[in-house]
């Protein structure tokens, strides 16, 4: 088995950690967590956790413009418990990642040599948190967001859908963030004891006698 300095695991920990955190923003920010197919397969709607994507179409006559933006749910939408709650883990998977990324920002003022010592298991446990709470964002999938979406009706009633929803980009961005929070936490536990074990073995060499006796 492969023995790694604690040095190494401390930037594996940031390296995943930073990863996981860019899934987080973009899965986040996405208005495409879980998509709806139309029955045909030519068609396909987007609805993220905070807002939905929807189409417009245009025609001058001759051609047909489709565009396709980012909007906000309207209050008339009823987000029920399961949704609320993928919400607020989302929310906080967020905050949770600024935060370790500002923590990373400092760290590199202070070196990598004082934080492990000190925080690095505080860092890994977080982490573990913010990978159960990127996991538990994809309760939303059985939210009335996908079970029951009126909006899909409201928006293209021209178009029959599928009634079960899929996962589209947002939602494949968490669970790719939950498996980068996890082995950044790996990481940063690792790194914490492998520092420890270090300092206890450099302790045990100062207790040896400097002068042996004759």
């Amino acid at each position: 088995m492969v023995n790694l300095s604690w040095q190494t695991l401390s930037f594996g920990a940031d390296f995943f950690g930073m990863i996981a955190f860019l899934l987080t923003l973009v899965g986040s920010f996405r208005c495409d967590f879980l998509k709806f197919t139309s029955v045909d397969g030519s068609f396909t709607d987007h609805f993220g956790v905070w807002s939905f994507a929807q189409w417009a179409f245009i025609s001058n006559g001759q051609e047909v413009y489709v565009y396709e933006g980012c909007f906000h749910y309207s209050d008339s939408v009823v987000i029920d418990s399961k949704w609320m709650a993928a919400r607020v883990f989302s929310a906080i998977v967020l905050f949770g990642g600024t935060l370790f990324f500002m923590l990373n920002a400092y760290s590199a003022c202070v070196g990598y040599d004082k934080r492990v010592e000190h925080s690095q298991a505080c860092f890994g446990v977080c982490q573990l948190l913010l990978s159960l709470f990127a996991g538990l964002t994809l309760l939303i999938l059985d939210s009335n967001l996908c079970k029951n979406n009126v909006l899909l009706g409201e928006l293209l009633n021209k178009i029959l859908f599928n009634d079960q929803c899929e996962l589209s980009t947002g939602a494949n961005c968490f669970i790719s963030a939950t498996v980068f929070w996890f082995m950044a936490a790996l990481c940063s536990l690792s790194a914490s004891r492998s520092k420890k074990e270090e300092a206890d073995e450099a302790g045990e060499g100062l207790d040896e006698p400097l002068i042996h006796g004759p």
